[in-house]
């Protein structure tokens, strides 16, 4: 067997786990040297855990098995792969292996996790069809776990505006779960999107299984936003793992006597950004790709910075002066003169997408109104169908 077949049995060795996978390697040095240990194995694992291992080797037929796998185009990367996604790999315990049927995310655009109440509002559905539909528009990955409600609503949203979703099951990447979204499970492989798992080919979704794919959620992603959920729910055990992570968490506030609004507003209260409008997001995008890599624009805006879009990019919702403006850019690569840059700040100002604060002090136009009021009309013609119908 070839060391990638090795590595594709160890993974379905029953009672091992991560952790167990990291001892072993790291007392037997490969995956080949692993499967011949025999009952050497009992060094590292528990008697009965290889007495489980040995039985299961009686029936297991790795290569047959890592054959059929490929049959129905699921690939399995392991951290040692090239094509592991970098977000997981950056986290303290990246999972050893993953599963995917599609593809997996790439690693320069920005990616953000949109999540919440499965049982959700009419509010929730508007709100979560609205940030994703425009933070696909602005080329942002939209990574979730195809839950039924939030889940589900952001990445069909994502799909309509044509952009790119991944979806993280608690069960094998070849069982839809929930079976109610098997058309939108087919459309995120169709559309240049993926189906991922740590879970082999086959596995059933179990209860203990969803905290790990809420793990993976929050890992693949840049930040997390919450639209809808309750005080005690699922999605915040994803916020919790996200905060371990280091990633940004966003809310979207609710109204006090809203039950699917008491988790919003309690992160809010707990210090995560108020999510007023998308321009919020891809805001705090564009300051951690900025982090990332200065100079490098990939995956976010494909424009020069002497454009439009480039130019509002380096705007903040508070007042920036043009020369400070004018050192961002030119460290992204641009050799623009500050005349230049005062002249595309005017005009920015002249179409309304920009503000000035007195001097040479400019700042990006507040969004969070526009959309407000955009979502409200959205709303009122969708009701005013319903009723019509």
């Amino acid at each position: 067997m070839d060391e990638k077949i090795y590595q594709f049995w160890l993974h379905q060795l029953p009672g091992v786990g991560d952790r167990s996978i990291e001892r072993l390697l790291a007392a037997f040095g490969s995956e080949r040297a692993v499967c011949l240990a025999g009952e050497g194995l009992k060094k590292v694992l528990k008697p009965k855990t290889v007495d489980g291992i040995t039985e299961f080797n009686r029936t297991f037929d790795a290569s047959k098995a890592y054959a059929q796998m490929q049959e129905k185009k699921i690939r399995f990367y392991t951290v040692k792969d090239k094509d592991y996604p970098e977000r997981l790999r950056r986290l303290s315990d990246p999972p050893y292996g993953i599963y995917c049927l599609g593809k997996l995310p790439e690693n320069s655009p920005p990616a953000a996790a949109i999540i919440g109440a499965r049982e959700c509002s009419e509010y929730g559905r508007y709100i979560a069809g609205a940030f994703a539909g425009e933070l696909a528009k602005a080329g942002v990955l939209v990574i979730s776990g195809m839950a039924r409600g939030i889940d589900s609503l952001g990445q069909q949203a994502t799909l309509k505006q044509g952009g790119r979703t991944y979806a993280v099951l608690g069960c094998g990447v070849d069982i839809c779960y929930p079976a109610s979204n098997k058309a939108l499970y087919q459309e995120i492989i169709e559309k240049d999107g993926g189906i991922l798992s740590v879970f082999p080919p086959g596995t059933p979704p179990a209860k203990g299984q969803f905290p790990e794919r809420n793990r993976i959620v929050a890992g693949l992603s840049d930040l997390v936003l919450v639209v809808e959920a309750r005080q005690k729910s699922g999605t915040l055990i994803t916020v919790d793992m996200a905060l371990e992570q280091g990633k940004h968490v966003y809310a979207v506030p609710g109204r006090l006597t809203d039950r699917l609004s008491d988790g919003c507003n309690l992160l809010i209260r707990q210090g995560a950004g108020i999510a007023l409008s998308p321009g919020d997001l891809l805001a705090e995008l564009k300051i951690l790709e900025n982090r990332k890599a200065l100079g490098k624009r990939e995956g976010f805006s494909q424009k020069e910075p002497s454009s439009e879009r480039g130019i509002l990019d380096f705007l903040d919702y508070h007042p920036r002066s043009a020369d400070e403006i004018l050192e961002g850019i030119r460290r992204a690569g641009s050799s623009m003169s500050l005349p230049e840059l005062l002249t595309e700040l005017v005009v920015l100002c002249m179409e309304g997408k920009a503000m000035q604060a007195g001097g040479s002090f400019f700042y990006r136009k507040e969004s969070a109104d526009l959309f407000a009021e955009n979502m409200e009309n959205r709303y009122n013609e969708e009701k005013k169908k319903g009723e019509e119908v």
